[in-house]
């Protein structure tokens, strides 16, 4: 069987209410596209009632496939997806807010433009203090990290899996969105803004807290320590190289 078109990355965390729904609302959308597709659930941090229910859909639809983590984290959970998408392009996107019809509208971006970057960007956001909270980091992004983007964090993203391996994506946590976007500055690969409506969550709360707030607004330091050190030691074993030739 030839390997599909697109690789949707769906993580779910703490939503084995909505999950069926959810896996049935994107299969029952997207199977009225030309492209192939499969849909990869990622269990992000193992729920009981969420195994049984993954289970019937899997068995309901071969596009399923199931990923379950021990561990929980947003960049865990892309990742993992990450690392079994057979698709030639790789999405991921928020499941507790995503607009299935919003992300369709991004798939013919990604078919013509190739090796580039598709990602959204929120029209609007839920309160005052998420707006500017939000602003406030994109900011930090734009000038300590360079990053060509705005809404660093807004999902769905669209990645050509060929140049997933030059992105170097390592972040666990709520950071690897702006590690990708990074990435792509460093790399000069092309990023292309999509307008989306935002809209509420399915159910529950948001996992982004104050604490959550600050390790990302800190974390981005520590991104561009890391990834300058590697990019120096890059350069000495060329250097090495070089001088031993």
């Amino acid at each position: 069987m030839p390997n599909p078109v697109f690789s949707f990355i769906l993580p779910f965390y703490k939503q084995s209410d909505q999950l069926t729904a959810v896996l049935a609302e994107f299969e029952s959308r997207l199977i009225g596209q030309p492209q192939s597709f499969e849909l990869i659930a990622v269990i992000n941090g193992i729920e009981d009632q969420a195994e049984p229910m993954i289970t019937n859909v899997i068995q309901e639809s071969p596009r399923v496939i199931k990923i379950s983590l021990r561990g929980s984290g947003w960049g865990m959970a892309v990742r993992a997806g990450m690392a079994d998408a057979k698709g030639e392009y790789v999405c991921y996107t928020n499941t507790a807010r995503t607009k299935v019809d919003e992300l369709i509208k991004m798939l013919p971006y990604a078919l013509i433009s190739k090796n580039t970057v598709i990602k959204a960007t929120r029209t609007k956001r839920s309160n005052w203090v998420r707006k500017w909270t939000s602003i406030l980091f994109n900011l930090e992004n734009r000038f300590i990290l360079g990053t060509p983007a705005w809404d660093v964090n807004a999902t769905p993203k669209i990645v050509p899996r060929g140049i997933l391996q030059f992105l170097k994506i390592e972040e666990n946590g709520d950071l690897i969105d702006a590690e990708l976007l990074y990435g792509c500055f460093l790399q000069s690969i092309s990023i292309i803004e999509i307008p989306i409506q935002h809209i509420e969550r399915r159910s529950g709360k948001s996992t982004t807290g104050f604490k959550s707030a600050i390790k990302m607004f800190t974390g981005i330091i520590r991104i561009k320590r890391e990834r300058h050190g590697k990019k120096n030691q890059s350069k000495i074993k060329e250097d090495i190289a070089g001088s031993s030739s």
